[in-house]
C-alpha cells in the first residue's frame, strides 16, 4: 500500500510538473486498447510558431493574459505537452486490473487550429495531432515504452467547460505479455488504435 501512495505521489508531481497539450485537461481516459483503461490527466502549452506562449492549462486551467492574445487566434499553434495516467479497475477481454496495476507518463507535442473562434458565450471548435511517446511501468511487470501518432478530432469549449475527443495509433500495440501475464516475447506486435475522452474547467 505504501509503495502504491508513493506511486500515486509521483504521478501527481509528473501531472502538475509536466507541460500538456490544450487538447486534454482536468480528465482524459483511454478507454479501449489490448490492456488496462487508463484514466489521468496532464499540463502544457501553446506556442506560436515564432515561439510565443499564447495559452496554458494545469489539469484543466487556462492562463492567457490579455496581452498575449494571438494576432491570429486560429493558429496553428505548437503544443508542448505531457501527461500521466493510472489503470482503473475496468479489465480487459483478456486479463484483470486494478488501480494503479498499471501507469503510464507521456510526452505528447503536436499542433493545434481552430476552425472556430467566438466570443466566451459562444462555441470554440478546435483540432490537432502530434505525437505521443509513452513510458508504462507497474509493480508486476518491467517498464517500457510505446510510441503513438495522436489525432484530435475535435475539441469543443463554451463558456468554461471544454469536451474534447482523442485519438492515438500505436504501430506496435499492446498485448498481455507486457503487463506480466506469461514471458516477456519479443515480436512485431500489431499496430492498434485506442480512443479517449477528455474534459477541463476554463479560468481565466
Amino acid at each position: 500500500m505504501g509503495r502504491r501512495i508513493v506511486l500515486a505521489g509521483t504521478l501527481l508531481v509528473a501531472l502538475l510538473g509536466a507541460p500538456r497539450p490544450s487538447d486534454a485537461g482536468l480528465l482524459e481516459i483511454i478507454w479501449e486498447m489490448s490492456g488496462p483503461q487508463l484514466i489521468g490527466s496532464g499540463a502544457g502549452c501553446l506556442y506560436t510558431f515564432q515561439l510565443q506562449k499564447q495559452e496554458c492549462r494545469i489539469g484543466g486551467i487556462f492562463l492567457l493574459p490579455e496581452s498575449q492574445k494571438p494576432t491570429n487566434p486560429h493558429g496553428p499553434f505548437l503544443v508542448l505537452s505531457g501527461s500521466g495516467f493510472f489503470s482503473t479497475p475496468r479489465d480487459s477481454k483478456t486479463q484483470e486490473y486494478g488501480w494503479f496495476d498499471a501507469n503510464m507518463v507521456a510526452f505528447e507535442p503536436g499542433v493545434l487550429a481552430f476552425s472556430k473562434v467566438g466570443s466566451p458565450t459562444s462555441w470554440r471548435l478546435g483540432h490537432g495531432a502530434g505525437v505521443s511517446y509513452g513510458l508504462l511501468f507497474g509493480e508486476n511487470f518491467r517498464r517500457f515504452d510505446k510510441f503513438a501518432v495522436s489525432i484530435i478530432p475535435i475539441e469543443a469549449s463554451r463558456g468554461k467547460w471544454i469536451l474534447g475527443v482523442k485519438f492515438r495509433i500505436y504501430p506496435n500495440g499492446f498485448t498481455d505479455d507486457e503487463f506480466g501475464f506469461g514471458p516477456r516475447v519479443s515480436f512485431n506486435r500489431p499496430a492498434e488504435f485506442t480512443w479517449g475522452g477528455t474534459i477541463s474547467y476554463l479560468i481565466r
